[in-house]
């Protein structure tokens, strides 16, 4: 066979590949950025979840908002997650948070993250988490942590009562090459100074040569401890972002 016809063929399959990636790499406009939709057909990282697609766990809401929601189909229950298609690199990210982060299920993990696949060192991670860790009690105490990945290690995260997160709230972290500074308070204003009562958490890494470069794509999801089903304890399975903002460091 020619070249001259094995290349029409090459690129007719090349399209097809394309097509398909298209289908599976779902995307929405959220906060004026673009945001690929997880979708797996098998149990995946973190904590073995499955993951739904667009209209499943994942929903633009007509107010602007987006939804990300446990479901569960056929036997299996879903996690959700999305990630920005570019890292934005180093800046300010401020999350508004509708939904109460208090009553998260003790089952769930929502988190807010930086992440790559192909980043040199621990995926070049900087994390806002919010869960019970699947505690056991029915009061288990709901928690945040602020995490500069590796966790293990001291001094790579800082852990705080998420309690006082009982209605709409703003999560943030500041990230430049010298330091990492986080924050967690009530409300959608601007962040309270130290003190004042609506500031929940406020925390700064400060290792400059363990600071991740900005090469991570953001992610926002929401998703099983350990891939279980949640279980009879009382606790919204559901974790609404108004908005999310960035600003580019100077």
């Amino acid at each position: 066979m020619s070249i001259r016809k094995i290349l029409p063929l090459a690129l007719v399959l090349l399209a097809l590949l394309d097509t398909a990636s298209a289908v599976y790499r779902q995307r929405i406009k959220f906060s004026g950025y673009d945001w690929y939709i997880r979708e797996t057909k098998e149990p995946e990282g973190p904590m073995n979840n499955y993951f739904a697609g667009l209209g499943r766990s994942v929903d633009v809401l007509p107010d602007g908002g987006v939804r990300l929601s446990l479901s569960y189909s056929d036997g299996i229950w879903y996690s959700a997650e999305m990630w920005t298609l570019r890292s934005l690199g180093y800046g300010t990210y401020t999350f508004h948070v509708r939904t109460p982060l208090a009553w998260l299920h003790p089952d769930l993990v929502l988190g807010l993250f930086t992440y790559s696949e192909t980043g040199w060192y621990h995926n070049r991670e900087i994390d806002i988490e919010f869960s019970s860790w699947g505690a056991d009690a029915r009061n288990a105490e709901p928690s945040g942590q602020f995490v500069v990945q590796p966790y293990e290690q001291d001094g790579h995260l800082a852990a705080f009562s998420s309690a006082p997160l009982d209605g709409p709230s703003t999560q943030q972290f500041v990230w430049t090459k010298s330091r990492i500074d986080f924050a967690s308070w009530l409300g959608y204003g601007d962040r309270p100074p130290p003190g004042d009562a609506s500031l929940v958490s406020a925390w700064s890494f400060t290792d400059a040569k363990l600071i991740p470069k900005p090469s991570a794509p953001l992610h926002i999801n929401l998703y099983l401890m350990n891939g279980q089903p949640p279980g009879d304890k009382e606790g919204s399975i559901v974790a609404i972002i108004d908005s999310f903002t960035f600003v580019p460091a100077r």
